[in-house]
């Protein structure tokens, strides 16, 4: 199995640890306000369960990609199992975006049609999750202050995925307390209308989130080319090298955030063995330039040539 690529193997247990204990913490903000959303009869506190249960889903995405990127590739699973945090970042923000749908309308209707709301529960429950949404947040920054002390390269990715997970909670913690303040305008006036209001603004906030995740995941999944990158300009730069006729059959893609591959036939000069190692090394500089990492080309004599380019 020595052929295969390895798989990076990070013992950050540190991370899992802190990770672990966040998820916990949130999932029991999201049963808590689920079931105490039910029984006071608040779509914002309900809404803003689905903001958490997003942030959950982000943090466990965040557990997978940690456990994931130590996985070595296997013979079945040759490119190992870079793209299962890609994978489960689409699945779960579609979810969401559904479940958002419904509460949207359903905020619509109470808004129409508006409901006594048990303000008490909704300001304990919701100061409750600014509490621990808060504490996540800060055991998060302490972890990413304390690792940058050691600024080592193989931490990036996680390092990447905690600040999301930190932003993310700083501001599940400023949405709840949103609630928090609906519920007291609640209490003080039965302004019964703030709830479903408070719950409209949420879901229009968590959709914008959303988006560009799911956008980014899809193309991600659908092999799409990095966006940073110029293909053209690449083309261009390795046609210029010496004893290069043309290249075709040019594909880029992306595995993961990371990990970006490049194949490409080219058309060479008829030269020795030693000669392409040199034209090989000219585009592996021009490619890693462009933070490509994987890097796969086959050489051919005049006879490949073609019309196509890509």
């Amino acid at each position: 199995m020595e052929f295969l690529a390895k798989g990076k193997k990070e013992h950050n247990n540190d991370n899992l640890k802190k990770l672990s204990i966040v998820i916990a913490l949130n999932i029991a903000i999201v049963l808590g306000q689920i079931i105490f959303g039910i029984i006071a009869n608040s779509l914002s506190l309900i809404t803003d369960a689905l903001h958490n249960l997003q942030d959950v889903i982000s943090l466990v995405i965040s557990l997978i990609a940690i456990i994931f990127m130590r996985k070595s590739p296997s013979l079945h699973m040759t490119f190992g199992y870079l793209r299962s945090p890609v994978f489960a970042a689409f699945i779960n923000t579609s979810f969401l975006i559904g479940a958002i749908f419904v509460i949207f309308i359903s905020s619509i209707n109470r808004l129409l049609n508006p409901e006594p709301v048990e303000s008490i529960y909704v300001i304990v429950v919701g100061f409750f999750a600014f509490v621990i949404n808060s504490i996540s947040a800060f055991v998060l920054k302490e972890h990413n202050h304390h690792h940058h002390e050691d600024n080592h390269h193989h931490h990036h990715d996680e390092d990447i995925n905690i600040k999301s997970a930190y932003l993310h909670l700083i501001t599940d913690a400023g949405l709840s307390l949103a609630v928090v303040i609906g519920g007291i305008f609640i209490y003080l006036f039965n302004l019964y209308w703030i709830d479903p209001i408070i719950s409209i603004l949420f879901s229009v906030y968590i959709f914008k989130e959303s988006i560009p995740i799911i956008k980014k995941s899809f193309y991600i999944l659908m092999e799409g080319a990095p966006k940073h990158i110029d293909i053209d300009k690449i083309v261009r730069d390795i046609k210029n090298l010496p004893a290069v006729k043309d290249i075709h059959d040019v594909h880029l893609w992306a595995l993961s955030d990371k990990d970006i591959y490049f194949s490409a036939h080219i058309i060479l000069e008829d030269i020795s063995i030693s000669g392409f190692d040199e034209i090989l090394s000219n585009i592996e500089k021009i490619l890693s330039k462009e933070g490509i990492n994987h890097i796969t080309i086959q050489p051919e004599s005049e006879k490949y040539k073609c019309e196509i380019y890509y």
